[in-house]
């Protein structure tokens, strides 16, 4: 009698630590999967003032043709995006290097520096970059700004581009690339320099507006490309799920869609460049 009853309570014992163990697993697998859940948000840095590539509307909502990007990667691959407004790109810059932010959305631009440093999603727009000068001037080429002042940022492909072009002028005729702390528009229109690279989708903002009388010309100095950078170790299950997302928008003409809505034409194809 006493081995039957020390039989049953070992039995209960055994019994007890299964139903433990398979609470246990089910609670592990219940936090591993909530864990998975919460690991699938891309957060996004952004300037809430770029229009119309990322801006807060009038009723303070995030608007804009990145945002509207990113929110359909969002339902397409199963993550969150979380969106944090920043003041501006150096910050946005430091905040991806240190594993703050995921990516970056405000038509960043993809060059061989930062190809170097960062791991780009897949290219979703172009931008043609041309030389804008004053409504009444003469010139319809870069060639017929030989001899005259151009204002651009040091340190950018824009310098190497236009250094480029320089050397097959002569001498005596090379263009002169000056800066300026002013007001780039301002100093255009009263004629401290002849002209300045512009994106085109910029130079149609400029338009729109209606307070510059300037012109494009020329063909493009370079077409800009831009992409979502990422850290150079970025999770492969992220950055494959936002490349298949952007694949997909371009191949059923979401990307198109949402281009023309933003700027009136259409930026994911790469010969737009006027």
């Amino acid at each position: 009698m006493k081995k039957k009853i020390i039989s049953i309570l070992l039995c209960a014992a055994m019994c007890v630590g299964m139903v433990t163990a398979c609470g246990t697993k089910k609670a592990d697998k219940e936090a591993d999967s909530s864990a998975d859940e919460k690991d699938k948000v891309i957060t996004v840095a952004a300037n809430g003032s770029f229009y119309p590539i990322i801006y807060t509307d009038d009723n303070g909502d995030l608007t804009g043709f990145e945002h509207d990007v990113m929110e359909e990667i969002g339902k397409r691959s199963g993550y969150e995006i979380k969106f944090e407004v920043v003041g501006d790109y150096s910050a946005m810059f430091e905040g991806l290097d240190s594993g703050k932010y995921d990516t970056i959305a405000g038509q960043v631009s993809v060059t061989d520096e930062r190809e170097k440093k960062y791991t780009f999603s897949d290219v979703y727009g172009y931008n043609a970059i041309k030389l804008a000068v004053r409504g009444d001037d003469p010139a319809t080429s870069i060639e017929d700004m030989q001899g005259r002042k151009i204002c651009i940022e040091f340190g950018t492909v824009l310098e190497a581009a236009l250094n480029k072009i320089n050397d097959t002028f002569p001498d005596d005729k090379k263009m002169e690339l000056v800066t300026t702390e002013g007001n780039i528009y301002d100093e255009l229109k009263v004629g401290h320099y002849d002209a300045f690279p512009i994106t085109v989708l910029s130079f149609d903002q400029i338009n729109e507006k209606g307070e510059y009388d300037f012109k494009l010309i020329g063909d493009p100095i370079l077409i800009d490309k831009n992409a979502f950078p990422f850290a150079k170790d970025v999770d492969p299950d992220m950055i494959n799920a936002v490349n298949k997302a952007i694949e997909e928008m371009q191949d059923d003409g979401t990307m198109s869609e949402l281009s023309e809505k933003y700027f009136g034409r259409d930026i994911s194809k790469e010969e737009i460049t006027e």
